[in-house]
């Protein structure tokens, strides 16, 4: 199981581009547009199968079509992260032995600008009430992994989850197999650090903790 990729939220794609540009090693490629979902994204890689993605609004779709959440986001911050690496099958078998709720195995997938196909599969759980932070789990199928091709902008220096419930949290971590540091805090929130030559950048997640994707 691995960090496979943090998503960061900027209603202007540009905007982000260039905040990430500055203090980074390298400046983030444009990845395509989610269609019908209202947003496109940008990447940067973090490590052979980790990387960064700029989410933001798409102007050239219907801004109706975005999820009333992201519609709702003000500024910028962390909006969800991805894991993968593991069996999504098997992950939601165990899930389900434990008696949390999980959702379906989800296909999806999109066209890059160069053409080429990108396919994934998504599962996810809910009714656990933290939010995103409680990452989804992906699955790329038979496509390149998006790090291979986006430049290469630094690492995950530090990845760590804060919350009031943190033994709960733990104990949900543990049953994904999930070896992420869980903090006790007041306020719930995930921070990261990120490292390059450049120098460190922290991000963290929006407050109050978005629920993020629906799988």
């Amino acid at each position: 199981m691995r960090i496979d990729h943090l998503v960061w939220y900027n209603a202007d794609l540009d905007h982000g581009c260039r905040h990430f540009a500055a203090q980074m090693d390298a400046e983030p490629v444009y990845g395509g547009e989610h269609p019908g979902e209202g947003t496109a994204n940008a990447l940067l890689s973090l490590g052979p199968s980790t990387y960064l993605e700029i989410l933001g609004r798409d102007t050239a779709q219907d801004q109706a079509r975005l999820d009333p959440e992201v519609a709702g986001l003000r500024g910028h911050g962390l909006y969800h992260w991805a894991v993968g690496g593991v069996d999504l099958a098997e992950l939601a078998q165990r899930a389900a032995a434990a008696g949390l709720a999980g959702g379906a195995l989800v296909p999806g997938g999109r066209l890059k600008p160069d053409g080429k196909r990108l396919d994934w599969v998504c599962w996810g759980l809910s009714g656990h009430g933290f939010g995103s932070l409680v990452p989804f789990f992906i699955d790329w199928r038979e496509s390149e992994h998006p790090a291979r091709s986006a430049p290469r902008g630094g690492r995950i220096a530090t990845f760590l989850i804060h919350t009031p419930e943190a033994e709960r949290l733990r104990a949900l971590f543990g049953t994904l197999g999930l070896e992420i540091p869980v903090l006790a805090a007041e306020e719930a929130r995930v921070e990261v650090v990120l490292e390059s030559e450049k120098g460190r950048m922290t991000l963290q997640s929006f407050a109050p903790v978005p629920r993020g994707y629906v799988i």
